[in-house]
């Protein structure tokens, strides 16, 4: 039986204890808290002994067989947790293995499990016995719009809701990061005394502890203030300030201009499209200065650029975000001569 993560959870509030569990995957911090349940609801159910076998120190699979065979000390039921990580059984434990999934252990409760299956694990016979008679649950990166409502689970464990730009932040923060994530997500619960965690105190909790904020740096850049921009860039490189935080206002900003953009191009008064788009009033006169600068067509090159960038910054290309988040401000701020530094898209 294959399960998702929050399915195990589901089952083990609702349903008794299956005889074998078998938990894989990369990601580490589902597996460890699908163990984490699976360990807390054995307790509960009156599991009093606890076997650990694990392969980093050495699985001596006899020893397992015979524990599985003799009684409890205290005739009670036992928990064996087979922990393989990213090693493979030998013979001897691939045929126990074999064994326990087709019988399990009598009255107690087995949980095996092993980090990401390759294409020969996948067929061996004890990985696809597992399969077929255990409970399973396979642990995966969360990738896309899955990892932003997984925080927002995340967050209702400590009875707060987060706000869908508020996770997206985060998850582009920790560029996948579910351990990080969910770090992020548990401090801001913390932190954020309101039942809504908001975009703002994302970036707040970033800001709180810089002399700079990517706030003023998309203030500068809009309306116009290079040097300032430019200062506030190296101010944040300086305080370890993340490029992907820098680049994500940037590109924010770039996104809101370019539908502004569009609108007023199909007709709708540049006050108008202001106001749909619910730009503040005390950033509307830099805003109009600046779409009057720029076409919807030079916007949505900027804005693949600042895709490009986000690419840089995560490793899938190669270059220096720093000087390329400094060419990207230089442009949207209306510098001469800053296309010849732009790499071609």
């Amino acid at each position: 039986m294959q399960l998702t993560v929050e399915r195990l959870f589901e089952r083990l509030r609702t349903q008794p204890l299956a005889p074998v569990y078998f938990l894989y995957g990369d990601e580490p911090l589902q597996l460890l808290e699908c163990a984490d349940a699976l360990r807390t609801r054995a307790f509960e159910t009156g599991v009093e002994e606890r076997r650990v076998f694990d392969a980093e120190t050495g699985i001596d699979w006899q020893a397992l067989a015979d524990e599985g065979n003799a009684m409890s000390l205290f005739a009670s039921r036992r928990l064996f947790e087979i922990r393989l990580g990213e090693r493979k059984p030998d013979k001897a434990g691939a045929e126990i293995l074999e064994h326990l999934a087709a019988r399990g252990m009598a009255d107690d409760i087995v949980v095996v499990s092993a980090g990401k299956p390759d294409a020969s694990m996948k067929k061996a016979k004890w990985f696809t016995a597992l399969e077929s008679h255990a409970v399973c649950v396979a642990s995966r990166d969360l990738r896309g719009a899955a990892l932003p409502e997984w925080l927002g689970r995340r967050a209702a464990r400590f009875g707060k809701r987060i706000a869908p730009s508020a996770a997206e932040l985060i998850a582009e923060r920790v560029e996948g990061n579910m351990l990080a994530a969910a770090q992020e997500v548990e401090k801001l619960c913390l932190l954020v005394d309101a039942d809504l965690i908001a975009e703002d105190d994302v970036l707040g909790a970033v800001r709180d502890s810089a002399r700079y904020d990517v706030f003023q740096l998309a203030d500068a850049v809009v309306g116009g203030d290079l040097a300032r921009a430019l200062r506030i860039i190296r101010g944040l490189r300086e305080e370890g300030t993340e490029p992907l935080l820098l680049n994500w206002a940037l590109g924010r900003e770039l996104r809101q201009l370019a539908a502004i953009s569009h609108v007023v191009a199909r007709g709708t008064p540049v006050d108008a499209a202001l106001e749909q788009y619910r730009v503040w009033s005390n950033r509307r006169g830099m805003m109009k200065r600046l779409l009057a600068r720029l076409t919807t067509d030079d916007l949505m090159q900027l804005l693949a650029y600042a895709n490009f960038i986000d690419t840089v910054v995560k490793g899938a290309r190669s270059g220096e975000p720093w000087d390329e988040i400094e060419i990207l401000t230089m442009k949207m701020g209306g510098a001469r001569g800053v296309d010849g530094l732009m790499r071609a898209l």
